[in-house]
């Protein structure tokens, strides 16, 4: 299946971090208030499902990446003359939009992935079982491949494409680390490298707060 991919990259007078991308999460959303794609809101309430706009800081740039809908809304938006982080007001020196549409889903070979953010995989029914067994290497990607399967479902089901094939993944987690998602949300963020035979596009994010700039993944060299 084809899939409508966008990026748009802006780089601002001072180099943005990593830690930036929920405040240009918050610019945009104040931006297209009325838009619940770029915000992640219906009203006061939270729209939990898989986000088809993302926000994420990389190499000291914004990128703002969509998927199906949200790509065609990245397509609205103007050239900027600056960027609101964290309260400051950044002059934009360079915005660059590339759109093209790539396969999506089910493949006949594995793909190697790598997590360039940490990924946020537990909730805090799977985080008390993860905390059970959590020094069994084994028992850890077990249950993080079971989790990793029902984010590629997520993903698909949002992009409205029918998975009629087994999903084979395979995770090997490296450690993981303490997220501040947001004030008064702390989630276990893992790193690591997985493979599927699953085709999803780099740069994107997978698993929680991923419209935050966290679970960013990218094929291997070997793929």
């Amino acid at each position: 299946m084809k899939v409508e991919k966008s990026e748009l990259w802006i780089t601002t007078e001072t180099t943005l971090d990593v830690d930036d991308a929920s405040a240009i999460r918050g610019f945009f959303g104040r931006l297209f208030k009325t838009v619940s794609a770029f915000h992640g809101h219906s009203g006061a309430s939270l729209i939990y499902k898989h986000p088809l706009i993302q926000y994420k800081v990389l190499n000291g740039s914004a990128l703002i990446m969509g998927l199906k809908e949200g790509a065609y809304l990245l397509k609205a938006v103007p050239d900027l003359e600056h960027l609101i982080v964290r309260g400051k007001r950044l002059s934009v020196v360079a915005q660059t939009r590339s759109d093209w549409a790539f396969d999506f889903g089910i493949c006949s070979a594995p793909i190697e992935y790598e997590f360039i953010t940490p990924w946020g995989a537990l909730n805090q029914d799977n985080f008390r079982t993860y905390c059970t067994f959590k020094n069994d290497k084994a028992s850890v990607n077990r249950l993080l491949t079971r989790v990793l399967i029902g984010n590629l479902l997520s993903l698909s089901k949002a992009v409205s494409y029918v998975v009629d094939e087994t999903i084979q993944v395979a995770v090997t987690a490296n450690g993981y680390e303490e997220l501040k998602a947001k004030p008064g949300v702390h989630l276990v963020g893992f790193n690591g490298r997985f493979k599927a035979n699953f085709a999803i596009p780099d740069n994107w994010g997978i698993g929680k707060f991923s419209s935050r700039g966290y679970g960013v993944v990218a094929r291997g060299d070997n793929t």
